[in-house]
């Protein structure tokens, strides 16, 4: 289960854009490590906007967390972070998810497999 989801996370840091390829796998990975959540309510979005897709991703399986994004907004090569932590009101959050990456949807992405590889390890 965990092996599943590290390589996808690996591919997904290798990568220059989100696909509706690759978000499959995320979907999959996830689905695998955490088999009584349900992953693929956001997999029709990813073909044409991975970005919503991620968003609705994060929005879904972690509510009322806040969203940090940082970037500079370039075709092809911009530079995006992301933060996800449980509250924005305190610094003491038991678990934060950072990702950086060419794309909006990627660095969501990354903070987000981040996290989700902290808890199947748990």
């Amino acid at each position: 289960m965990i092996n599943g989801l590290t390589d996808v996370f690996t591919k997904v840091l290798q990568a220059n854009t989100l696909d509706a390829g690759l978000y499959q796998d995320v979907i999959s990975a996830l689905q695998s490590a955490f088999p009584d959540e349900n992953f693929g309510e956001s997999g029709p979005l990813a073909d044409r906007h991975p970005t919503e897709a991620v968003l609705h991703l994060v929005n879904t399986h972690l509510p009322d967390w806040s969203i940090v994004l940082k970037g500079t907004a370039r075709e092809g090569d911009g530079e995006w972070t992301c933060t996800l932590r449980q509250s924005d009101l305190q610094d003491n959050d038991a678990m934060l998810g950072n990702g950086a990456g060419p794309t909006l949807a990627l660095a969501m992405l990354i903070a987000f497999l981040k996290l989700s590889v902290f808890r199947a390890s748990q």
